[in-house]
């Protein structure tokens, strides 16, 4: 099999709003159990990816926090790694670019003993087999290939994404998605690219702009025919999480089994870190209904259509409706919430009624007393 390196990618992401204030995407709570960068991860520990970088572009404590040594992800502790690469030399926040991050790192990832490297980001939720797609680029003979979605729903969803002009399985133009057209072939920022020109792309790379990324530097050498770029099409479930309202929306669509077996498979499993907490404990007069519940917490009330992560207590005569709750928060006796997000270690005491919309949830941040 040939050596692949894998590259999880938080740079050049969307900004959840302030979900992302204080932490990278990939460390976005999701299910109550998961972070955003657990597919990512597990589609590489699945295609037998066990050397793996993680490029970061802020807060590095919050993933050293969550991948801790990574070993969760890696099918070969004798062989395989992973490496947090941050970039902490940066005169500007324009500058922090998955490429300059990669330069900052330059004796971590070129001395890889790989033939092939794939570039994944955090925030395109699939259950994705690289290993199909790295024989298709072998196959080729060319040095790029991207991966991409023929979506029918563009009018709605992947606003801002690149958009894909392909002609026999090659990239012949890119354009950005602004909704006007229901068909599109959506990029998923998916890269893979031969090792050796990755390395020589990288490094050249500045003589173009010192402000590319990797995303701009494919485009540029596709448009530019430089290199013929292939694309290849993945038909499964893609989940986008491209804004705040676009985490609600894919959270809770997930409640649906329907739906959630199109992401999580039998056969490909979405590794985590565990926190080894106790069992969720129910009261007496508990009511659950189409929710996930996560470990460690304590169900006095009633919980409808949310998502409920570790540690959470909800109390007597509360009631909890289509909601997200991240770990640590605590609901008070007989308060009513629905269409809310609660970030870690909310308390919810004085105010008994919450409520946001179905199509704009109230946000409450980090910490808050309510």
């Amino acid at each position: 099999m040939a050596k692949v390196f894998g590259l999880c990618n938080m740079h050049d992401s969307p900004s959840l709003g302030k979900l992302t204030e204080k932490r990278p995407i990939g460390t976005c709570s999701f299910l109550g159990r998961y972070g955003l960068m657990d597919f990512a991860l597990s589609n590489f520990s699945n295609s037998g990816i066990d050397r793996v970088g993680i490029l970061v572009d802020k807060t590095m404590h919050s993933v050293i926090s969550h991948v801790r040594d990574g070993s969760i992800w890696i099918n070969n502790t004798k062989t395989g790694s992973q490496r947090i690469f941050f970039n902490e030399n940066i005169p500007s926040k324009k500058f922090n670019t998955d490429i300059n991050n990669l330069l900052a790192n330059r004796l971590h990832f070129e001395t890889e003993d790989a033939d092939y490297v794939v570039v994944a980001p955090a925030f395109f939720l699939m259950s994705i087999d690289f290993r199909k797609y790295i024989e298709k680029h072998i196959e080729s003979g060319r040095d790029i290939s991207i991966i991409y979605k023929k979506v029918k729903n563009a009018k709605e969803a992947f606003f801002n994404c690149d958009v894909l002009k392909v002609e026999n399985h090659t990239v012949k133009d890119f354009s950005v998605n602004f909704g006007r057209a229901k068909e599109a072939n959506i990029s998923l920022e998916t890269f893979i690219f031969t090792f050796k020109t990755f390395v020589q792309l990288i490094n050249h790379a500045r003589e173009i702009s010192t402000l590319f990324n990797i995303r701009d530097l494919v485009n540029y050498v596709a448009t530019n025919n430089l290199y013929e770029v292939n694309a290849f099409s993945f038909d499964g479930y893609v989940a986008p999480i491209l804004t705040f309202d676009d985490y609600c929306k894919y959270s809770m669509d997930l409640l649906s089994y329907e739906v959630r077996k199109e992401l999580f498979k039998e056969d490909w499993p979405i590794y985590t870190t565990t926190h080894n907490t106790p069992p969720a404990i129910y009261g007496a007069n508990a009511k659950v209904c189409n929710s996930f519940i996560a470990n460690g917490s304590n169900i006095q009330g009633t919980v409808i259509n949310s998502i409920i992560s570790r540690d959470v207590v909800i109390e007597k005569g509360a009631t909890v409706k289509n909601c997200i709750l991240f770990s640590g928060t605590k609901v008070g006796k007989d308060s009513q919430l629905e269409y809310v997000v609660s970030d870690k270690n909310v308390k919810i005491k004085e105010i008994k009624e919450l409520r946001g919309e179905e199509d704009h949830y109230m946000y409450i941040s980090f910490g808050a007393n309510i």
